[in-house]
């Protein structure tokens, strides 16, 4: 999902024209040209899990060098990615 799904923001200038930087943790803001960190978006305070699932927010993971998805599980208070 692109990071505007999750409310994030380019913290330099405030604009959504934005996407995912080759860098970790980091976007890329076609506005200012630049990689940067970004807002903290929805990852700035708790995440309603359930609430996202119903909005299409997907936190499963993709290890590119396997290929595979990690599927997010909830078990308790613990998330885990199987």
């Amino acid at each position: 999902m692109q990071p505007v799904a999750y409310e994030i923001a380019c913290d330099l200038c405030g604009g959504t024209n934005i996407t995912w930087s080759e860098w970790e943790h980091k976007i890329w803001c076609f506005s200012c040209q630049k990689d940067t960190r970004g807002s903290g978006g929805i990852f700035d305070g708790p995440i309603p899990i359930e609430l996202c699932k119903e909005l299409g927010i997907s936190f499963d993971r993709i290890y590119l060098k396997s290929k595979k998805i990690k599927k997010m599980i909830v078990e308790g208070d613990k998330i885990k990615w199987r």
